[in-house]
């Protein structure tokens, strides 16, 4: 960890060219403080005894503002048999999903010196209570489709192909010429209000939806 940290703090202080700067801005004594904000990468070390032979490569790309390492972490992997390349984004922290898009967009170039982007084979999102537009518009969507009773996996990926939810995917793939097979959330369930606390403890629940889609994140299958 302490090597981690030193490596990332050296690469902050260097300035390399495997980074990106943008201006954000803390408070202190009241005052607005611009800092640099930078996307930096690690090569991350694969485990030989069980990923050789699955990954050939796998990154991380985060944003250092100052000392601190920001929540939002994007996880970029490409599988040996055929080359195609899996994007995750990891945060503790609610987030709106268009935000989450932008900073997916902001470190394409960054993230195209080691990747093939035509080759983007799978994306993995939050559960989308981590999103409050996500899970305001889908909570809304599917409470006048299925009022709050549970539905297949099926009726769930057709659910989401025709939801507020493709209409933000769908064009964000475009971009790599490319589109959504399928939705799946693993352990779908729905989650009560009552019970967001425990995901999101530090948030405002005044105008989030009285339940959720909720299940261990949502996973774009994407065309080949």
């Amino acid at each position: 960890m302490k090597f981690i940290i030193i490596s990332i703090l050296s690469l902050v202080l260097l300035s390399c060219n495997n980074s990106s700067q943008s201006k954000d801005t803390i408070a202190s004594n009241s005052e607005k403080i611009p800092i640099d904000t930078v996307l930096v990468k690690i090569e991350n070390k694969l485990n030989k005894s069980y990923e050789i032979g699955f990954y050939s490569k796998s990154f991380t790309y985060f944003w250092i503002a100052g000392k601190d390492t920001l929540d939002y972490k994007i996880g970029m992997t490409e599988h040996v048999r055929d080359s195609s390349v899996q994007l995750r984004i990891f945060h503790r922290s609610p987030i709106l999903f268009s935000k989450a898009l932008d900073k997916i967009n902001e470190s394409l170039p960054l993230i195209e010196q080691d990747f093939n982007l035509h080759k983007l084979g799978y994306l993995h999102f939050e559960s989308p209570i981590f999103y409050k537009d996500m899970t305001t518009e889908l909570s809304k969507s599917y409470e006048n489709q299925f009022g709050k009773k549970n539905i297949s996996y099926k009726q769930l990926n057709e659910f989401l192909m025709d939801s507020w939810l493709e209409k933000r995917v769908g064009p964000f793939l475009n971009q790599f010429n490319k589109s959504t097979r399928g939705y799946g959330i693993e352990k779908f369930h729905l989650l009560e209000k009552e019970n967001y606390k425990q995901y999101i403890p530090n948030s405002d629940l005044s105008d989030y939806p009285s339940f959720s889609i909720h299940g261990m994140g949502v996973s774009v299958i994407i065309n080949e």
